[in-house]
Parts: structure tokens; sequence; C-alpha cells
């Protein structure tokens, strides 16, 4: 079997190793880089299936690196940060992420995140689930916005066009097909095909918040609406056509 080929960004030459030596255990084929030109070296010879960025690098942040990256590719992006705070985290969902580790970490945390990502590229889509809807629509109108099924588009009353990512997509879809339910965690997770059985994952919680950002007009009205204990409500009236 073809080892999955992974790039470790991070300019601690110890943190690329012991991340190195530990995947090659775990049968990973991995390739380092220590910083944002090494990386974009790297990549002319390797198509990886993920990559582990850190955020703070010598020559370029992290985020403007992930934001290159998707111009060209999908590949699945786990960001490495040491910064707390909710802003660098929202920023890092925003350019492409699709989860992050906070620094220190444990090998085993980050082994886990990896298999999930990958293992979740090989799931069935959301038509093979139990959430999936059999409705049958071109657009959906809810509060100021409308969404174009054919287009993954979002069109705001005041004239903004917002595209979607084939994951937010997918996410609002299933808001939109399952009015007034409210969804669990676990629901979504399955729905979307990530690994329900990982708990530590924020894979979900990346694609939450990325929805919730781009459904914000100038109310800064958060329409997806966390209920405690129970999960996520699209929390306004909605019109299939």
């Amino acid at each position: 079997m073809e080892k999955k080929q992974i790039i470790i960004v991070d300019d601690e030459t110890g943190i690329r190793q012991l991340v190195k030596t530990f995947l090659e255990r775990h049968h990973y084929q991995v390739f380092e880089a220590g910083s944002g030109a090494e990386f974009f070296e790297v990549s002319k010879s390797v198509t990886p299936d993920l990559i582990v960025l850190d955020l703070m690098l010598p020559d370029m942040y992290g985020i403007d690196i992930c934001k290159k990256v998707r111009e060209t590719s999908q590949v699945p992006v786990i960001m490495l940060t040491a910064v707390q705070g909710e802003t660098n985290t929202v920023l890092g969902f925003e350019a492409g992420a699709d989860d992050y580790v906070e620094k220190p970490f444990s090998a085993h945390v980050l082994l886990s995140r990896i298999q999930a990502i990958l293992k979740r590229q090989r799931r069935p889509t959301t038509q093979d689930t139990a959430l999936a809807s059999k409705k049958s629509y071109q657009k959906a109108s809810f509060g100021s916005w409308s969404y174009h099924k054919d287009e993954q588009v979002l069109k705001h009353l005041g004239g903004k066009h917002v595209f979607l990512t084939k994951g937010e997509a997918q996410l609002l879809e299933l808001f939109l097909e399952h009015e007034n339910t409210i969804l669990t965690r676990e629901q979504l997770m399955q729905a979307m095909g990530l690994d329900s059985d990982d708990v530590e994952s924020r894979a979900i919680d990346v694609q939450i918040s990325r929805l919730r950002n781009k459904l914000k007009d100038k109310t800064q009205t958060n329409l997806i609406q966390s209920i405690r204990n129970k999960g996520y409500l699209l929390a306004v009236p909605i019109r299939l056509s």
C-alpha cells in the first residue's frame, strides 16, 4: 500500500524531527520545511496528502501560506499554534485550515487528527447518511440571504455574493433541508463523513465557525445558534424553491 505523504512546516527543528520520526513509525512518508520558502520549494516535487503547518514562521505567516495553498488545492491543512485566542483560530479557519492543534501538543493527538482527516476523505457523502434529505430545490431563501445550490453561492439582499467551499455548502444544505431541527454535533459529523469517535477533533467546529462568519452581515446576526447540550440550529424561517 502506498504511503500517505505529509509535509510538516515548522521552524523548530526539534518539533519537525519528533513529528517526522513518530509519523514514519506509523507508515507515513514525511517531508520537512523550516520556513514558507522551504515549503514552496518542497511542494514543487511533492504532492502531499496533508500539510501540518505552523502559524508562526520566520519568513511568512502560516495563514498566508494556507491561503496560497487554497488557490490551487484542497489538500487538508492542520495548523499548529502556540498563540492563544479565538481571533487566530477563526483567521486560520477562514484561510482554509481543516483543523488546528495547540502547542505544546502530544504526537499521539496530532496522529489522531491526521488519521481522522484522511479517513473522512474516503467516507461516503451525505446521501449515504441518516441526515440525508430527498428535498429537491435550486434556491433556498432565509433571512437576508438566498442560497443557490448549483453554484454553491450565497447572495445577500444588499448585493454581496459569498462563495462556499464544498464542506461549507454541505453543512449549510443540512441545515436548510432540516428546518426547525436541532442537529447534534454527532449527526453533523456523521453526515459530513467526519470521525464522530474522535472527541478531540475540532473539524466540525471549523466548518461551523467558517459558515457562521460567512452568514454574518452588517447586523452581525448569528444565524446558526448553539443550543446548549443539544447541538446547532439555523434559527430562521426557510423557503425552498
